[in-house]
């Protein structure tokens, strides 16, 4: 026996049980299974679902160049921390120079005045 009290529950309607099924067929009228406007007849591809969408152009945010840069000691570390003039710590791992002064996502919020 379980050791959870819970009482047991019944279903209080029918319905039917689709779990572990897959419907991949388009409608007659250019629809997948939800009722949406496809392009295409390959569920799998997104050109699928992106019927009617705005487009989107996605700019390249690679960097020119990536350098690896070593320190004999921690006095040069710290004399490089104020070249450059920025903060480093041991748990650094990478920056921008000149500095990224992008907003962090986690500091962005909605706020909605009533």
């Amino acid at each position: 026996m379980s050791k959870d009290k819970t009482p047991p529950t019944s279903e209080s309607a029918e319905y039917d049980n689709f779990i572990g099924e897959k419907n991949n067929e388009l409608t007659p009228q250019g629809l997948d299974a939800f009722g949406l406007e496809v392009a295409g007849t390959d569920p799998q591809s997104a050109e699928v679902h992106w019927v009617g969408m705005p487009e989107f152009k996605q700019d390249d945010q690679k960097p020119f160049k990536t350098l690896y840069v070593h320190f004999r000691t921690e006095a040069d570390y710290k004399h490089f921390e104020t070249l450059i003039g920025q903060i480093l710590t041991k748990k650094t791992k990478s920056i921008w120079h000149p500095r990224n002064d992008a907003t962090k996502n986690s500091e962005l919020r909605w706020i909605e005045s009533e």
